[in-house]
């Protein structure tokens, strides 16, 4: 991206530039994810989700139930693609069930 003239960007240029740091592009992906869990996984799941974080692009999650987890265990494809769906762009690769 090319400077401008006294400094000037967009709102958007200015944003691309402050979440290209890979430390500020983690916690905001994570956040985004925690925030929509409840409407991508459904209240079910999201009742017994205890707690989730980022590891690079894996996200590791943890139940209270070992029910749900085992039937998460089998429907993992299904939940990454639906966790990107939601955030309109691929950010996990994998889940990794606890």
């Amino acid at each position: 991206m090319s400077k401008k003239i006294n400094h000037q960007f967009t709102i958007a240029e200015a944003l691309q530039l402050l979440t290209g740091d890979k430390r500020i592009h983690k916690g905001l992906t994570e956040s985004a994810v925690k925030q929509q869990w409840r409407e991508i996984m459904g209240e079910t799941i999201a009742k017994h989700t205890t707690s989730m974080y980022l590891k690079g692009t894996e996200l590791v999650v943890y139940f209270n139930s070992s029910i749900v987890k085992n039937e998460f265990i089998y429907n993992k494809d299904k939940a990454v693609q639906l966790i990107n769906e939601g955030l309109g762009y691929e950010a996990i690769t994998d889940l990794i069930i606890k």
